[in-house]
């Protein structure tokens, strides 16, 4: 899994090093994983691994957009390549899920494909930064499931849309992650893929954690369930209601204070607008997908024992 940085850029580190990026993918419980992550950086230091997650990617680092062009990414990346240059330790490890795309479509999926430009922005990314030999580290869930999630998080970020509207121009049960690692597999410089299932993560995350950061890294207590629950379906429905008695409160707001009467749970499901034998249909499918997954060369594929 080693991987290189070459050229001649002067921020290049001299010596190869182990490099794994992690891509998300969104609502598989990545922000649960990047805080046990960030809860043992000190401790991943010591023993020779550095770990750079969304906040310091994002905020410190200003990881630029990769929609822009290749040379307005080099030219942006350029803090990121000296804090890579500078680093010291043996194994780097970043994370961050938007460098697939967003919560929403076109970017979260159009037509048949998931994450249909994440090919191009992880191109982007390993030229901007000459990587080579690098692990992507992605976790998978049902499509059907991304897809609502990913639309309650339009509403849990203000900005309120149909369903109809959000997937509009998505095939549900054309959706394979397959399709999606031979892509991420081809991009030069990814040297392999390393996948999870999202219904598993729970059994897996010791494992996940061990294989991301060289088998350094324990679960931290105090981080027993994921960190972000969506909304219900009677919270979303209320927080329109309460927006028509209420026009000047901002739906972020409105939906807050729906999901605190009505929080998501076996009394408030979550929304679910596919029909019970689409949800079949998906469920056989994404199964498929995982037997397909196993059997492709330079994909590792974690399962819970």
């Amino acid at each position: 899994m080693a991987w290189n940085i070459v050229g001649s850029s002067p921020s290049a580190p001299a010596s190869p090093v182990s490099v794994t990026l992690h891509l998300g993918a969104h609502k598989t419980a990545s922000t649960h994983l990047q805080k046990a992550l960030s809860a043992q950086r000190e401790a991943l230091a010591g023993v020779g691994c550095a770990y750079y997650g969304p906040e310091r990617l994002r905020r410190d680092l200003k990881l630029p957009s990769l929609d822009r062009p290749l040379r307005g990414v080099q030219r942006k990346i350029e803090p990121l390549r000296a804090a890579l240059a500078e680093d010291t330790q043996p194994r780097l490890l970043l994370s961050d899920e938007n460098i697939l795309g967003e919560t929403r479509p076109p970017s979260l999926a159009q037509g048949g494909q998931l994450y249909p430009q994440a090919e191009m922005r992880l191109a982007k990314l390993l030229a901007a930064l000459e990587l080579e030999g690098v692990t992507v580290a992605l976790a998978l869930r049902d499509p059907l499931g991304l897809i609502v999630s990913g639309w309650g998080h339009q509403h849990l970020a203000g900005r309120p849309i149909s369903f109809e509207d959000y997937c509009a121009d998505v095939v549900p049960d054309a959706l394979r992650w397959s399709e999606l690692a031979v892509r991420l597999r081809a991009v030069d410089g990814v040297s392999n893929v390393l996948i999870w299932r999202h219904e598993e993560y729970s059994a897996l995350l010791p494992e996940i954690l061990q294989r991301l950061t060289g088998g350094s890294c324990d679960p931290p207590s105090g981080l027993d369930a994921p960190l972000l629950t969506g909304p219900s379906a009677r919270a979303m429905q209320v927080a329109t209601q309460i927006r028509v008695k209420r026009p000047d409160l901002d739906y972020k707001h409105a939906l807050r204070r729906a999901m605190r009467q009505f929080p998501r749970g076996s009394d408030w499901p979550a929304p679910q607008p596919f029909a019970s034998a689409i949800q079949e249909k998906i469920r056989v499918c994404y199964a498929e997908d995982w037997v397909e997954l196993q059997k492709m060369a330079r994909v590792t594929c974690l399962t819970a024992r």
